[in-house]
């Protein structure tokens, strides 16, 4: 984690991230130690049936402490005062890999996080646990298109040779607002442009 990332981070968000990267890091230096400590535990003689059957004891016990310090991590998150990180907490514990990405990037808006899950090609979890934490109320639903922007939208639809996913629908929308904040410059630069008619 960058110093950067743990700045943009909530608070409860970065010290999850903390505690788990912290829990590796111990994890892994047990393992390289009990690697050091018995070389010869893939010998076939009985001193390298010795060092394995020690080498997995200590390995063993060195997973087990860090996926209970990571559950524990987890779990502190269910106390979090925004209600996106507690319903991710409550809700989505065997996806933790993609949450934390959701989690880090928080505070975000839907479209934000809409386009995280179209980068890491997670669209098809996402749309489901998106529409659950929409309909929760753990976040706010997507705005309504105006009546004009979805005849645009549904015409793509029939034109084109299959419906468009939520992806394509954002990545369109994205486009019209583009297309029509550029109208808007241009009109206003056209207004402010027009000379000034002095009346008599």
């Amino acid at each position: 984690m960058t110093e950067q990332e743990a700045r943009e981070m909530l608070p409860e968000v970065r010290a999850y991230v903390e505690a788990i990267e912290a829990a590796s890091a111990e994890e892994d230096k047990v393992r390289q130690a009990a690697a050091a400590r018995y070389p010869k535990r893939f010998d076939w003689d009985e001193e390298g049936q010795r060092q394995i059957s020690a080498h997995n004891k200590v390995t063993g016990e060195a997973y087990r402490a860090r996926v209970h310090a990571q559950d524990d991590a987890w779990s502190a998150l269910k106390t979090s005062s925004d209600p996106l990180v507690r319903w991710i907490a409550e809700n989505c514990a065997e996806y933790r890999d993609h949450a934390r990405q959701v989690l880090s990037a928080l505070p975000a808006t839907l479209g934000e996080l809409d386009a995280l899950a179209e980068q890491g090609g997670w669209c098809g979890v996402w749309d489901a646990f998106r529409q659950r934490a929409i309909d929760a109320g753990a976040m706010p639903g997507p705005v309504p298109p105006s009546p004009a922007r979805k005849a645009v939208l549904d015409l793509i639809d029939r034109e084109g040779c299959c419906a468009m996913g939520s992806a394509s629908r954002r990545r369109i929308g994205e486009a019209l607002d583009a297309l029509i904040q550029e109208a808007l410059t241009s009109a206003a630069s056209a207004t402010e442009a027009r000379p000034v008619e002095v009346t008599a």
